[in-house]
């Protein structure tokens, strides 16, 4: 008879146990929202769970890249539409009226003070500034990239736009006063990882595998001089034009505008291409947010609690660990129940 009495007790207190630890456990479901607490308790939904994670860190990660990059080239989108917008009126109504037979010298040298003061909006427009960082200036873009000498001579990062050289493989420089070969360092360009699979060959990184954000201001308004020695970007063309205006040389004026109007088709070709970028990166934000969200999905589908079939199964467990309570009394000494209680 001792015997069966202390079995009847072990197995009770086996049953109290699990309806304590079934009650805490959903309690623990319900409270973290996730069905299971330790990666044991469902190894296999765990490791999908872990392996899913890891994958949306990297989704966000390059989402949110691309997300500040597209702000940031659309900004650099409006303000060439702006400078593009001047640059008509230059070409178009300045310079038109500029050569007129009907414009005189003083009227000549009006226009050469307003395409002056036009010629100082577009240095505004490519000093702009996107947050904390000025997206004409390459990729060091700290500081206002662009200024003018009381000459009007352009100088990117302090140094004259007209000294810069081009090499055969792309790469800028100019020839220091001790005639040595200096790189343009803020020219260098910049990449992200926008989710394109970002590869390193050997030592170097493959460029077609990540997404170039920055771009030099001097690849926009142009750099360099012609064989002919006329300025080959577009603010120090404008400086020539103005001085031919007041000392009026029509040869060289027509030649200066030739020249202003195959390098505004090149900023436009510049234009162009920052607006393919930016409806490039507003496909891949799409993408890559629609990736977050199915990774998002996959987790909750593998860890997540049904709330209402979770909220009756603790309806339940609460029902069971009241009647093994109300079970213990009938069953356990007086001194062990009031202990368990």
């Amino acid at each position: 008879m001792r015997v069966a009495d202390k079995t009847t007790q072990r197995n009770y207190l086996k049953y109290l146990n699990n309806a304590r630890n079934d009650y805490a456990e959903t309690n623990m479901k319900i409270a973290s929202g996730n069905r299971f607490i330790k990666l044991s308790d469902d190894v296999s939904a765990g490791t999908r769970m872990l392996n899913s994670r890891v994958e949306l860190f990297k989704s966000e990660k390059q989402l949110s890249n691309v997300q500040a990059i597209n702000s940031e080239f659309k900004a650099v989108e409006d303000s060439m539409m702006s400078m593009n917008d001047v640059l008509n009126e230059i070409i178009g109504t300045k310079l038109v009226k500029a050569t007129s037979e009907t414009t005189g010298e003083a009227g000549r040298v009006t226009i050469a003070s307003e395409i002056r003061s036009m010629k100082e909006e577009l240095i505004q427009f490519a000093n702009m500034k996107f947050a904390t960082k000025y997206p004409f200036g390459g990729s060091t873009a700290k500081v206002a990239p662009f200024s003018l000498t009381d000459d009007g001579k352009l100088f990117y990062n302090g140094i004259d736009v007209d000294s810069v050289l081009e090499r055969t493989d792309g790469s800028r420089y100019y020839v220091d006063a001790n005639g040595v070969e200096q790189d343009i360092a803020m020219d260098n360009p910049l990449y992200l990882d926008i989710g394109l699979g970002v590869r390193v060959d050997g030592d170097s990184f493959n460029s077609v595998s990540g997404f170039e954000a920055s771009f030099s201001g001097i690849q926009v308004l142009g750099f360099g001089t012609t064989d002919d020695g006329i300025p080959n970007n577009i603010i120090n063309i404008l400086t020539e034009i103005e001085d031919k205006l007041v000392n009026y040389d029509l040869d060289e004026l027509s030649k200066l505008q030739d020249q202003l109007v195959d390098r505004v088709d090149v900023f436009r070709t510049n234009v162009t291409d920052i607006g393919a970028k930016t409806n490039f990166l507003d496909t891949m934000e799409t993408r890559l947010q629609n990736q977050v969200d199915n990774y998002k999905f996959r987790i909750d589908e593998l860890v997540g609690i049904n709330d209402a079939e979770e909220a009756t199964q603790q309806s339940m467990n609460d029902y069971i660990l009241k009647a093994v309570i109300q079970m213990g009394s009938k069953i356990l000494p007086v001194s062990l129940w009031d202990y368990l209680r």
